[in-house]
């Protein structure tokens, strides 16, 4: 079905056709050499047949806001194109007329002109990937609009499609200016009231502690510090009267909570206490009012809280919501939107009318949105998903549009002037490593190196093989490679963003793993030498993180919609659930007695006859998201963060003593998706982030 304000197929005159799709311009069938602004003159004129179309008008649709060259010569250069191409005369003008002093018209009859189609509803179609911008599409239907917006009567009709097709045009023309060009990582950005600062997480003067906050004034270098105490994850809110920032502080030390900060520097005041855990983009906002904060806080799952600052009373927000983040009010104080991650994969838009608590879902995403914001109408949002800025209004939801700047983009912050974004875009590179367990002390060297990022590792049961998943085509797909990283082979080619967590079967002959190739995401198996993968019918939807049993026969996996823990046999068909409450990530032990799975931040194992679960006694607590241990023959290995370190340890399951065994140069990510150890025992992989830097932009025409 067409979209509103898109016009379809192609146009004809005389011997010419003219291609909507592609600007493409045939005589006879034969395609001429014809583009750039004398294409554009043409689709001007054409959407508006028999009208006089200003020179004016023409030169501020092909050179908007232009502060330099020359556009009255570039338009006259452009129709002298086009004249000759369509063999046309300004004299006895066939299909181009021109208008003395005032600009040009389109005289042509068009066997097929052009209308707007009739606005219909229309439901979203679902899709696995992103919706692709449709240019040329864009330029005619923002012509016709502009010729049938004079007509008064078809005006109140057409006018929603004016307005978006309008809002198109704006979007090509935005502009990003850095911010900072600081060494480190910054993460989010908020502005003070005036617009006239910017205060932000910074971590280049911690010596590799953590974040404090900064604010700088927009225009100026060095920017000033105003805590002292480095965090693991650090999220800011300025105050609506400007008096106060107010940051949610994550660290292993003791200090999380909600504070106040002064943003000229001072003592600091803690309003509340927050727990620790797997954080990521902007946890805090302020809302306009001044009377609440929305925050994240941690526990086994990320939640949503509203804390009033008159009482410091807070209340929970959407209960059954996975995972919350990015809370952001909206300008005027009507909308709270947050993001929930619905599964490890997939994330929803959320809105709360703050007027009389009604939730609205807006939209889902097939991946983590890591940040958001709001037009100073609150008529639409701007958020980040898949390394890339997108907008949607509330009206459409549906109707996503990409931004043509902001790659690599978190943490958006608007300017309250309406007219401004900041963002966090940064660059990371994750590789594999080994760590060669018997040496003494243990050795570690890189594995498969690249430019781009690799996680989720595992080792083929003879120790020859190493599988990973890795985004060095563009987006995650499986690698496989030697045990010493040479020879790496991409065996996956769906071209999702999201295809991971490969595992090897006890006997070598096949890896599992899981993609959310149409949205929801499913097993699949494929032979490790490359081939078809073969995707697993399971009577459960939406399954994820595969894992195989000792003796071949199943493979357990977790259900993404209600974090349950289930198994199957290895070629698909009933599923039986082993875990009665919800956990993450299910593990054999070496001899396949047990099945290891995390719950509540503890290890839980059972015996894998179906006996119930029980809390490994002794076991410190662990990340239960990301995949940080493994049971091996010597025990359990574990990862451990703390004063900005990250370490490798062993919990002996005779002993119950903890044996730290390697202190890593530098931290894994977050998800680092499994840090398998070989069958004999002899060395282990891990993901860790080789470098990592980040620096706040800012897109000044954005509004």
């Amino acid at each position: 079905m067409a979209e509103p304000g898109e016009i379809l197929g192609s146009i004809r005159f005389g011997r010419f056709d003219l291609s909507v799709e592609t600007g493409e311009l045939r005589k006879d069938g034969v395609r001429l050499k014809l583009s750039g602004q004398a294409v554009e003159v043409l689709l001007l004129l054409i959407a508006c047949p028999g009208k006089l179309v200003a020179r004016e008008e023409l030169q501020q649709k092909l050179w908007p806001g232009a502060s330099y060259g020359d556009p009255e010569h570039g338009l006259n250069a452009a129709v002298n194109r086009l004249r000759e191409t369509l063999g046309d005369s300004a004299t006895e003008p066939k299909y181009i007329e021109t208008v003395p002093g005032r600009g040009y018209r389109f005289i042509a009859r068009l066997d097929h002109p052009v209308v707007p189609p009739e606005l219909e509803p229309r439901e979203p179609e679902p899709t696995s990937e992103p919706p692709k911008p449709r240019w040329w599409k864009r330029k005619v239907a923002i012509a016709v609009a502009a010729c049938l917006g004079v007509a008064g009567l078809l005006y109140p009709r057409i006018a929603p499609q004016i307005e978006r097709l309008w809002r198109l045009n704006e979007l090509q023309h935005l502009t990003s200016v850095p911010l900072t060009a600081l060494p480190g990582n910054v993460v989010s950005p908020t502005f003070s009231p005036d617009g006239s600062q910017v205060a932000f997480g910074w971590d280049g003067e911690s010596n590799g502690q953590g974040y404090d906050l900064y604010v700088k004034v927009i225009g100026s270098d060095k920017p000033l510090r105003l805590t002292y105490h480095p965090a693991d994850w650090l999220s800011a809110a300025w105050s609506p009267d400007g008096r106060s920032i107010a940051i949610s502080r994550v660290a292993g030390e003791g200090d999380s909570g909600i504070y106040l900060v002064p943003p000229t520097g001072g003592p600091e005041r803690k309003l509340a206490a927050r727990g620790v855990g797997t954080n990521y983009g902007n946890e805090i906002s302020w809302s306009p009012d001044g009377k609440f904060l929305a925050y994240i806080d941690a526990a086994e799952t990320l939640k949503l809280f509203l804390l009033s600052l008159d009482t410091l009373e807070r209340t929970q927000i959407q209960p059954n919501c996975g995972h919350a983040a990015t809370p952001t009010f909206s300008p005027r104080g009507t909308f709270l939107a947050w993001s929930c991650r619905d599964t490890e994969s997939r994330s929803s838009l959320m809105l709360l009318r703050l007027k009389d608590g009604r939730q609205t879902h807006l939209l889902s995403r097939p991946d983590e949105i890591l940040g958001l914001a709001w037009s100073s109408d609150e008529r639409r949002i701007v958020f980040s998903f898949q390394s890339a800025l997108w907008e949607t209004s509330l009206a459409r939801p549906d109707d996503l549009e990409i931004l043509p700047i902001g790659h690599d983009a978190s943490d958006l912050a608007a300017r309250p002037s309406g007219q401004g974004l900041a963002y966090v875009q940064g660059s990371t590179n994750v590789n594999i490593w080994r760590l060669d367990l018997l040496a003494s002390p243990p050795q570690a060297r890189k594995l498969a190196a690249s430019s781009r990022e690799q996680s989720s590792p595992d080792i083929s049961p003879d120790g020859s093989k190493i599988a990973f998943e890795s985004t060095q085509s563009g987006v995650r797909e499986i690698w496989v490679a030697n045990a010493d990283g040479s020879n790496a082979q991409q065996i996956t080619d769906f071209r999702n963003p999201m295809t991971g967590t490969p595992r090897w079967s006890s006997d070598g002959k096949l890896i599992a793993f899981d993609s959310r190739v149409g949205g929801e995401a499913n097993l699949y198996v494929v032979d490790p030498n490359g081939g078809v993968p073969h995707k697993l019918s399971i009577d459960r939807r939406d399954n994820e993180m595969p894992s195989w049993s000792k003796d071949g026969a199943w493979i357990y996996f977790i259900d993404a919609r209600h974090s349950t823990v289930w198994k199957v046999p290895t070629n698909g068909g009933h599923a039986v659930q082993i875990a009665g409450r919800a956990a993450s990530v299910a593990i054999e032990s070496p001899d396949g007695e047990y099945v290891y799975l995390v719950r509540d931040k503890k290890l839980w194992r059972a015996k894998t006859d179906g006996s119930p679960e029980e809390p490994v006694a002794g076991m410190p607590e662990i990340n239960p998201l990301g995949g940080e241990w493994f049971p091996a023959q010597a025990g359990i290995y574990f990862l451990s963060h703390a004063k900005g370190k990250t370490m490798i340890n062993l919990f002996d399951l005779q002993s119950r003593q903890i044996h730290p065994i390697f202190t890593l140069e530098k931290p894994t990510p977050q998800w680092i998706g499994g840090m398998p150890v070989s069958k004999d025992g002899k060395f282990m992989l891990y993901p860790q982030v080789d470098s990592a830097s980040s620096d706040l932009m800012m897109i000044g025409n954005w509004r």
